[in-house]
């Protein structure tokens, strides 16, 4: 016998255009989502105008079926002002949910529609409890966590958060954890964060694809899915036709509910709708994502670089399949004529009915309005998303109706009906008052300076120069000093040997977290406990939603810095950062100087060196090329132009970071504006040597003193502070 568990699964399909749509729910979805043509992540979509996507509510709605729009990207300060105004027909018509990415919007959405449920998009990067108890305050009531997560973590995250939980199980995998990926929006100005990914990860490195992805496909660990806590499982695809839209939510349908319907049988999945799903789209084969795999070089394509044709004639089989079947509400119509006396129209769907009312029936004078007339105008129900199920005609002879009559009378009981029908849905709104966004108060000192350090056997030249306030190291450079990982006494006293060192330059200590914090990390790391109990930093950074709730809710006395992941490019996201804990925020790295200054003073440090990371994957490519080693190290990959792109290795939390093949080098005085007054400057070492490091630090003393210095001869980008993105 199988256990007893909750089965109620939400299947939630994708829905390009109004067309997708429909094929998602006669093929079986219980819900879609969607995106306007405003902030979604799929801007290059077909999208739906208002006048679809109002459409589209109401016809999910009267299927029984719910919608969520996507929300999910970051938005610049000139377009959440917008927000309200978008979002308002949707909210008034009943839409079910948003899906989001940026925490401005989570505050926007709260604050002024405050019935609509909040879902965290994937690219949130989800990873661990702590990241969705932050979320829970913020009022989120859904999180489709990272698709890195395996069936234990989020049975875990399930368990102790009781939050509803949306995965992914067929479709597109990304190479790099969602919403910690500037590939395409450095190298291309194209930003995945804005909706507009270029896909870089799908061209070869290497003379392979080595950063392509398999796509998923988990229709035969339906039963682990369900058994590890998961409310809704979610299909990829609003780039897809509705051919592949019905095909693929059909098959899933069928074995959710052969799962469902057949408790006592052994669960298995027939060979000819594997081969179905396969033949009409796959990227070199599927695989099963990371639900039970860390990762491998089996779910990436590597010899092939994108996906295999799909077959069209397999494309239309299964869509008429899984569509041909009449979707349309039925109603029960009954009509009344009688000479002298008003028209009417009844219409009844089980208990909500609605009537029409015309004028007085009159006696025919020549031709007379038969009963098969009456049935033919009266059953013309068109595209509305109704049907007649049954005419009852009561009706004298010999009368007169006139044709446009009886096209009124339709229109009006169909409107009245489904307005009925879809009362409990509509919502009213209050114009909000315009909010001002008073983020914290920034210093007015000139900017003191960060030096960042990923590698510390780096410490020792940095400490040669006067230049610097604060030094930051990462948390993993101590793994590479061969600290056992596992020793936590070990760990524990050269960090506070090199606290030591460091305060006594007269320097303040911060500790940079992993950018990928999961698994448990806070309970399975015990040396972080005593890093905040005995007071040995002045401010940890953190990348991650998990690392800014753990060090607040620890009560945590030194500075919080948020990273470059944690966006903040408008005012409201400032703001929910700063009430989450971060004293400094860092400067989006995707926003011009225009855009920069639009942003009321805050807190920041503005990264003026340093190789940005491009990619954080739970994939590695040393492993990939070759073999597994363990060993926190580095490796390139070189792409189609020669450009060399330096892997760095944390084995500890098994994650790459693939480093820019440039480095960002802004002349402070120059470049940068008084006007955007950071709090301070971040020079970041990653891969450089020795004599890297002092060149870099030889400029950067002299210019940051006032004095004058010849910019290093070396490759650089100033990122997107000139051009910015879409």
């Amino acid at each position: 016998m199988r256990e007893n568990i909750d089965t109620k699964i939400e299947l939630l399909a994708p829905a390009g255009d109004y067309e997708c749509c429909m094929a998602a729910v006669k093929a079986g979805a219980d819900a879609v989502y969607a995106g306007g043509n405003r902030f979604g992540a799929r801007a290059y979509a077909a999208n739906f105008s208002e006048e679809e996507l109002l459409k589209a509510i109401d016809f999910v709605h009267l299927s029984g079926k719910r919608l969520y729009l996507t929300v999910n990207t970051v938005l610049k300060n000139s377009e959440i002002e917008e927000l309200y105004d978008y979002l308002c027909p949707f909210y008034e018509a009943g839409l079910d949910g948003v899906i989001v990415q940026d925490p401005g919007v989570i505050k926007v959405v709260g604050n002024c529609f405050p019935e609509l449920p909040i879902h965290a998009s994937t690219q949130m990067s989800i990873t661990d409890v702590e990241g969705v108890m932050l979320l829970k305050k913020w009022g989120i009531t859904r999180v489709v966590p990272a698709r890195e997560l395996s069936l234990n973590e989020i049975r875990n995250i399930k368990n102790s958060t009781g939050i509803e939980l949306e995965c992914f199980i067929h479709g597109a995998l990304c190479y790099s954890y969602s919403g910690k990926c500037l590939f395409s929006s450095i190298a291309g100005g194209r930003s995945g964060n804005r909706g507009r990914c270029a896909q870089p990860c799908r061209l070869p490195y290497e003379g392979k694809y080595v950063l392509s992805a398999r796509d998923i496909c988990t229709v035969r660990l339906i039963p682990d899915l369900i058994k590890a806590g998961i409310s809704s499982f979610k299909i990829e695809g609003r780039m897809k036709s509705k051919e592949y839209v019905a095909g693929v939510t059909g098959i899933y349908r069928k074995y959710i509910d052969l799962y469902n319907g057949s408790p006592d049988m052994p669960y298995s999945v027939g060979k000819d709708d594997l081969d179905d799903l396969e033949r009409i789209y796959t990227r070199s084969g599927n695989c099963n994502g990371y639900y039970h795999v860390k990762n491998g070089r089996e779910m990436i394509t590597l010899d092939k670089p994108s996906y295999n044709m799909a077959d069209s004639d397999k494309l239309k089989e299964l869509y008429i399949r899984y569509t041909e079947h009449d979707d349309k509400l039925k109603v029960k119509c009954s009509l009344y004529a009688r000479k002298g006396e008003p028209f009417k129209l009844v219409l009844s769907s089980d208990e909500t009915e609605a009537e029409y009312n015309g004028p007085k029936v009159e006696t025919a004078r020549n031709q007379p309005t038969d009963e098969e007339n009456i049935r033919k105008h009266i059953g013309k129900t068109g595209d509305t998303f109704i049907e007649f199920d049954t005419i009852d005609i009561s009706s004298d002879k010999d009368i007169f109706i006139p044709v446009s009559v009886l096209n009124t009378a339709r229109r009006e009981a169909v409107k009245a009906l489904t307005d009925k029908l879809l009362a409990h849905y509509r919502r009213k709104t209050d114009i909000p008052a315009k909010s001002k966004e008073n983020t914290p108060a920034c210093s007015e000192k000139s900017p003191s300076v960060n030096l960042r350090i990923d590698r510390l056997n780096m410490l020792d030249t940095l400490l040669t120069y006067e230049l610097g306030d604060t030094v930051t190291i990462d948390m993993n450079s101590f793994c590479i000093e061969r600290v056992n990982k596992n020793n936590k006494e070990s760990g524990l006293k050269l960090i506070k040997k090199t606290s030591e060192s460091i305060r006594n330059t007269g320097r303040k200590f911060f500790l940079s977290l992993p950018y990928i914090i999961r698994n448990r990390w806070f309970e399975r790391n015990k040396l972080i406990e005593s890093i905040i109990e005995e007071d040995i930093t002045d401010g940890i950074v953190t990348d991650n939603y998990e690392g800014l709730y753990y060090l607040k809710s620890k009560g945590y006395k030194g500075c919080i810095l948020t990273d470059i992941h944690l966006y903040a490019a408008n005012d409201h996201a400032i703001n929910m950062l700063t009430s989450a804990g971060a004293d400094i925020i860092t400067c989006p790295v995707e926003l011009n100087l225009k855009e920069l200054n639009t942003l009321k003073p805050f807190n920041s440090e503005f990264i003026i060196y340093g190789r940005l990371p491009m990619m954080i994957s739970a994939q590695c490519t040393e492993k990939t090329l070759k073999s597994c080693v363990m060993d926190n190290g580095m490796s390139d990959i070189r792409d189609r132009y020669g450009n060399v792109f330096t892997c760095v290795r944390n084995c500890n939390e098994c994650y790459n970071t693939i480093l820019n093949c440039v480095p960002l080098l802004i002349d402070p005085v120059n470049d940068i504006p008084k006007s955007l007054k950071p709090s301070s400057f971040r020079i970041h070492f990653t891969t450089e040597t020795d004599e890297d490091v002092r060149q870099i630090m030889d400029y950067y003393d002299k210019i940051l003193k006032g004095g004058h210095a010849l910019r290093p001869e070396i490759k650089r980008t100033l990122g997107h502070l000139k051009r910015g993105v879409e």
